[in-house]
């Protein structure tokens, strides 16, 4: 989802200028009156969540007021990228100073929305990189939150335990892991009877999933957890204020690694 981050601007950009309570009035007196009165006839207030959207001359937006707070949140940021019309945006830089990497952060996570089954009919505003944001951060950042939103997002009809590790599997060659698979009947086999019984009633088969990744030179960190898929069948044998992640599909996962 990074079409809503774009390298450079063009001509008609709008500039996206932060406030707050202690910059904005020196910061609205080098403004013109016309902006300064556009300002005040939405009664903008520099608070953090408040937005206005100022017409330049031409009628086109050509600048986007921000309140934020002090010090600034990233989530302060995110309210831009969700409520600005579709268009180009830049972050007046003098104003941002260190808060490039959360602006663009925050408007990533803004943009997001789960297209798997209906495509986004309207395009999304797009943000001009912040010039000292830290690019590959950010990236990184944002494609692990969405490809996890996508994950919960998708119906459990969609997402049994062999979906679920072909997700790890994409993750695990993408960055060159070692991975292996235990499904089903096999889990006996190599003694990992809680997740075979728990998830041995379900369509899909129950199954543990262990990537390694790094340099065996490196000191060895072990992280293990569980992702749970419910079944989308069978009975439903407690109350809706019963039900708790002991009834569902349970699918073990494992992963080894060594800290660089």
């Amino acid at each position: 989802m990074l079409d809503c981050l774009v390298p450079r601007a063009n001509p008609s950009t709008a500039t996206i200028s932060i406030v707050d309570r202690r910059s904005f009035a020196a910061w609205s007196k080098r403004k013109p009156a016309f902006l300064r009165k556009w300002i005040e006839q939405n009664r903008f207030t520099p608070e953090r969540g408040k937005l206005v959207v100022c017409p330049g001359k031409d009628g086109r937006i050509a600048e986007v007021v921000l309140g934020v707070g002090t010090p600034p949140s990233l989530w302060d940021f995110a309210v831009a990228a969700a409520r600005v019309p579709a268009g180009r945006y830049a972050f007046d830089e003098a104003l941002l100073a260190d808060h490039g990497s959360d602006a663009a952060l925050a408007w990533a996570l803004a943009s997001y929305s789960f297209d798997r089954y209906k495509k986004r009919e309207r395009p999304r505003p797009q943000l001009v990189w912040p010039k000292h944001a830290d690019r590959d951060s950010v990236t990184c950042l944002m494609e692990a939150i969405h490809q996890g939103r996508d994950l919960i997002n998708t119906p459990a009809g969609d997402l049994g335990p062999a979906e679920l590790v072909a997700a790890a599997i994409g993750i695990a060659e993408a960055f060159g892991a070692e991975h292996s698979s235990i499904v089903g009947e096999g889990l006996l086999a190599r003694n990992y009877p809680t997740i075979h019984a728990v998830g041995r009633a379900a369509t899909g088969a129950p199954r543990l999933f262990d990537m390694r990744w790094g340099s065996p030179r490196h000191p060895k960190l072990t992280l293990v957890g569980k992702g749970v898929c419910f079944d989308s069948g069978g009975l439903d044998l407690k109350s809706a204020s019963g039900m708790n992640p002991s009834v569902a599909n349970r699918e073990g996962v494992r992963v080894t690694g060594h800290a660089a």
